[in-house]
C-alpha cells in the first residue's frame, strides 16, 4: 500500500475516537452508533467483562442513559493499518462527569483515565468500530462505581 493511502485512512480511522467521545457528550446516541457496524462489540471501560453486541445495544447504552453533564478527554491515539479494508489502533480516555446536574458548570465527581483498544473496518462505504474494548486504569476522587452486570438481553446475547 503506498504511503498517502494508508497516511489517509490513518487520519480517517482516528478521527473515530475523537467523535465517540464528542457524540457521547452530547447525547447524540445516534450518531454514535453510527460509528459500528451492525455486528460490532462494545465493551465498556467500567465493565469490560461484558461487551454489548450490536450496533443497536451499542445505541440502547447511550440512548437509555440518565441524562449527566459528562466529557471524555482522548489522547494517545495510535492507528495502525492493516489493509485497505482494516485496522487496529489504542487511545487513552480521561473521563469526568457529574451526576447533580446537565448544565455546566458543576462539580465532577472522580477522574477516571483508561482507554481502549479498537479494531476498525471499512463499512458500508465509511471506516466504522468493530469492536471497541475498554478499560479503567487510574482514579482519583472517589472509588470505583459498583455497575450491576448487564443482562445477557441488553448486551444482544441471545
Amino acid at each position: 500500500m503506498k504511503d498517502k493511502k494508508r497516511l489517509r485512512i490513518e487520519v480517517e480511522v482516528a478521527k473515530l475516537p475523537l467523535l465517540f467521545a464528542k457524540f457521547a457528550d452530547n447525547g447524540d446516541h445516534e450518531a454514535l452508533a453510527d460509528l459500528f457496524t451492525e455486528d460490532c462489540q462494545l465493551a465498556r471501560p467500567f465493565q469490560p467483562d461484558h461487551p454489548y453486541h450490536g450496533r443497536d445495544r451499542v445505541q440502547a447504552i447511550f440512548r437509555d442513559r440518565p441524562p449527566i453533564l459528562v466529557r471524555h478527554i482522548v489522547t494517545n491515539v495510535l492507528v495502525e493499518v492493516i489493509s485497505e479494508t482494516e485496522a487496529r489502533g489504542t487511545n487513552y480516555l480521561t473521563m469526568l462527569s457529574s451526576h447533580e446536574g446537565t448544565e455546566p458548570p458543576q462539580p465532577s465527581g472522580a477522574i477516571y483515565v483508561g482507554g481502549f483498544d479498537d479494531h476498525y473496518v471499512l463499512s458500508e462505504g465509511k471506516w466504522r468500530f468493530m469492536s471497541r474494548y475498554g478499560r479503567v486504569v487510574l482514579h482519583s476522587g472517589g472509588a470505583m462505581p459498583n455497575i450491576p452486570a448487564p443482562s445477557d438481553e441488553a448486551r444482544g446475547i441471545k
